[in-house]
């Protein structure tokens, strides 16, 4: 699930160059992601998309410095954090925010040229992505910004404004869910490919 922090990192070494290839696969992957972190803190989308979009200029802009950047996907949520609070700040409506909801985006494709395989994988997705849908705001998020973000624990506990222990906790309890979802949903006689649960589980669930 998501993508791994060192094809982040490389995407990042290439916008440092001047390559706006790579910078439209950087927006692209995370502009959505950052919208709705971003929607928490302002409430209104067109606010949430100004500042998103602003933080890319400013990252294009100044793409010279990004060698020093460790951590570039948590260095996007900070920098789109900070703008909210400083919009929140000016506007007098600062505030402790609670944490909404994200919806995950479905994994990558499964690399298989079996039609009856690939329709099951779809399924199973769809299937997972409403059980997700279904979890508390705040477990949600953390498990989307964890899973597939590649954020660390300390990270996420870090934006967020919670304790490592709060955070652990509510991967531990929304792996533990799907898991059972995919117990339950393969039970029910849903799929006939018992490869499918595990070529799905992997990815998404336990890395």
């Amino acid at each position: 699930m998501g993508h791994s922090r060192k094809t982040i990192k490389e995407l990042f070494r290439q916008i440092q160059h001047g390559q706006a290839a790579a910078f439209d696969r950087v927006y692209l992957m995370h502009f959505d992601n950052l919208k709705r972190f971003a929607l928490q803190y302002v409430k209104k989308e067109t606010a949430a998309e100004e500042i998103v979009s602003e933080r890319f200029v400013q990252l294009w802009l100044r793409r010279a410095k990004l060698a020093d950047i460790e951590n570039p996907v948590f260095y996007l949520y900070r920098a789109v954090k900070n703008a909210c609070l400083t919009l929140l700040e000016r506007e007098g409506r600062y505030a402790q925010v609670p944490i909404e909801a994200m919806q995950v985006n479905a994994p990558q494709a499964m690399d298989t040229d079996d039609p009856e395989k690939m329709l099951e994988y779809k399924e199973l997705i769809a299937y997972l992505d409403a059980a997700i849908d279904r979890m508390p705001d705040q477990r949600r998020t953390i498990f989307r910004m964890v899973k597939e973000d590649r954020l660390t624990c300390r990270e996420v506990a870090d934006l967020l404004g919670l304790s490592v222990r709060t955070v652990e906790n509510q991967v531990y309890l929304a792996v533990k869910r799907l898991s059972e979802e995919v117990d339950r949903y393969f039970n029910a006689g849903n799929a006939q490919h018992g490869e499918t649960r595990r070529m799905f589980l992997l990815p998404m669930v336990i890395s």
